[in-house]
């Protein structure tokens, strides 16, 4: 059994001390506990690692407003070691996947190459799974990740947020787009820049590279890791692409002034934006949100999508014809007819139409106590603007405007990139860690994350040396 003392985060946001215990093995399962008493099971297939630290980001800091219960040891931008001394980066889902389970024993989505969006995953320092501002995690094997021999272990406790910054500068239609704008140099702002480069390097591509930034340190920071531009503030309609990474609920409305064509949103909050309630699940599932039109010479959602389901009759009337000649197998509901509770088996759709803001908050969440959608993970809502448009929907049909979003990323590859930015001169870890703070204070550390002159706080079990 092994037994530690964690800071874990309770609903006040204040951390409390608390006792765990690790019981098991990686062939039997284990028991996690918690005062003594059973706080989680957890199958075959989860190795145990030493923490050595781990990086704080927005997630955490708004960790208590988030649908997720708490108390719980929060943490999940996490360097370990093995029991071969290695250290390894940690992924932060514990899917069917990287439990290593045979195809035919996955959940749906994991079968469909989506184990980010498992159905029966736990997420480190997020959902139950306890994180790395802990001594000691359990990790799905299949998603514990080697650091290369020579790049610095301040570099490599980047790789979770990098991963998910690389994986939103892929998500987003770069297609003739001359700017691209990032609002926010934090630490994910930074991140998504150094990202941006990094592909735009790659592609060949040559769009340039905006930062709306007040804060001087952080967007010289900015500049030196790749932008092109600097901005002092949001300006009206600047920009092809603009990448929300502010962590604000003002965020949102900003991007959708500075946006010529899309809003990528990186960053959650937990809390209602622009009358949308369930903002932060549609992250948490990559869902995009756009105007329900078809004369703009694309459809709004991607070339897999099969399936539709339209919400109304009304809307059903005039749409399902359209949907159909798309080549979408289309179905049709009224609000009515949707279950009141989570039934047993539910197929989600990969376009879900609806009439309204309120509507849509229903398709991302129609079932309280559930994480399940009536439209898939990295699916697409479509909304009507036939009704009087909350604000959110006549920005979008106002600019002709979709909203897309993206979460985690591949580690492997962001180790490629982050390897290779390393070796040309690009010390991410040296640039962006500014402060690093015992485990053993956590609401001191989670208080200097939040200074305007920190940008990146790691959390430290042991000492780590810079090589």
């Amino acid at each position: 059994m092994i037994r530690f003392r964690a800071q874990e985060l309770h609903d006040d946001g204040t951390f409390q001390e608390a006792a765990y215990a690790y019981e098991g093995s990686a062939s039997e399962g284990w028991t996690v506990l918690r005062e003594g008493k059973t706080w989680l099971e957890l199958p075959p297939g989860y190795e145990r690692l030493e923490t050595v630290c781990c990086g704080i980001c927005s997630t955490d800091q708004a960790r208590r407003f988030l649908p997720f219960a708490l108390p719980q040891i929060i943490g999940h931008e996490v360097l370990a070691r093995d029991s071969r001394g290695r250290l390894v980066a940690v992924g932060i889902n514990a899917s069917c996947a990287a439990l290593g389970l045979a195809e035919a024993s996955m959940c749906p989505l994991c079968a469909r190459g989506l184990p980010t969006h498992c159905r029966s995953r736990l997420t480190l320092g997020i959902d139950r799974l306890p994180g790395g501002f802990g001594p000691q995690i359990l990790a799905p094997k299949g998603s514990i990740v080697p650091v290369p021999a020579d790049l610095p272990a301040d570099t490599a406790v980047l790789v979770e947020p990098f991963a998910a910054a690389l994986h939103a500068a892929e998500r987003i239609d770069l297609d003739s787009a001359e700017t691209v704008a990032v609002l926010g140099a934090g630490r994910l702002g930074i991140l998504v820049v150094a990202a941006l480069r990094a592909v735009r390097d790659r592609s060949g591509r040559s769009f340039t590279i905006a930062v709306s930034e007040a804060n001087p340190r952080r967007a010289a920071l900015a500049r030196e890791l790749g932008a092109d531009e600097l901005w002092t503030g949001p300006q009206a309609d600047v920009a092809d692409v603009v990448i929300e990474a502010t962590g604000s609920v003002d965020g949102l409305s900003h991007a959708l002034s500075m946006a010529r064509r899309e809003v990528h949103i990186k960053s959650t909050t937990g809390r209602e934006t622009l009358s949308l309630r369930h903002l932060t699940e549609m992250v948490v599932d990559e869902i995009s949100l756009a105007p329900l039109e078809f004369d703009q010479g694309r459809t709004p959602w991607p070339d897999t999508a099969d399936t539709a389901l339209v919400i109304g009759q009304r809307l059903a009337s005039k749409t399902v014809p359209a949907l159909e000649q798309q080549g979408l197998s289309v179905s049709s509901r009224t609000a009515e007819e949707i279950p009141e509770t989570a039934p047993d088996e539910w197929t989600p759709f990969d376009v879900v139409v609806v009439s309204s803001i309120e509507m849509a908050d229903r398709a991302l969440r129609p079932w309280p106590g559930t994480d399940r959608g009536l439209v898939r993970p990295r699916g697409t809502i479509l909304i009507d603007n036939a009704r009087r448009p909350a604000p959110l929907v006549a920005r979008l049909f106002d600019r002709h405007l979709r909203i897309t979003t993206s979460r985690c990323g591949d580690f492997e590859q962001a180790f490629r990139v982050l390897y290779d930015l390393h070796h040309s001169g690009v010390p991410l870890g040296k640039r962006l860690i500014t402060h690093r703070a015992p485990a053993s204070n956590m609401a001191a550390a989670m208080k200097t994350a939040i200074d305007p002159d920190a940008v990146k706080v790691v959390v430290d079990h042991e000492i780590v040396y810079n090589t």
